[in-house]
């Protein structure tokens, strides 16, 4: 499939709006379901050795600054501001990350924001990808060799 990056008038790449929308809600679901875990009472393992209680509540904080810090980053990459992409990049693979680590604890969200960050770091890298490949221009290639000369 041979698709274009979006080139607005003034002949320059438009920020990913689909790569910022999956951020800002990615990053959200991840803050409101990692709020709930701080307020919540701690998971129950039963296992060989009997019952143990497992408290995430740090794993929970940090979940949730991952999660405002994906989002700022979505909102960053919508308003198109110089840098958005890496930084927007960086804290996607920051938070599927941590989403792998808390994999055990909350699997349903943990599948939803991996799957959504994950979308929106492979639009990041294909748009980085079409921007340069337009800032570059159009290659026009040579004569073949041992064709020729041209006759103008």
């Amino acid at each position: 499939m041979g698709s274009t990056a979006v080139i607005d008038g003034t002949g320059t790449a438009r920020p990913p709006r689909l790569a910022g929308g999956l951020l800002v809600v990615g990053g959200g679901v991840d803050v409101l379901s990692a709020w709930a875990q701080t307020v919540g009472d701690p998971f129950v393992a039963v296992g060989e050795g009997g019952v143990r209680h497992l408290d995430v509540t740090g794993w929970a904080w940090l979940n949730v600054g991952v999660g405002a810090a994906v989002t700022l980053a979505g909102l960053l990459v919508l308003t198109g501001r110089r840098g958005a992409l890496p930084a927007a990049g960086g804290c996607a693979a920051l938070a599927i990350l941590v989403g792998v680590l808390l994999f055990p604890y909350d699997p349903i969200r943990t599948l939803l924001v991996v799957g959504l960050d994950g979308a929106a770091v492979r639009l990041l890298l294909r748009h980085r990808r079409l921007s340069a490949t337009r800032r570059s221009g159009p290659s026009v290639p040579g004569p073949p060799p041992g064709s020729p000369p041209r006759s103008g």
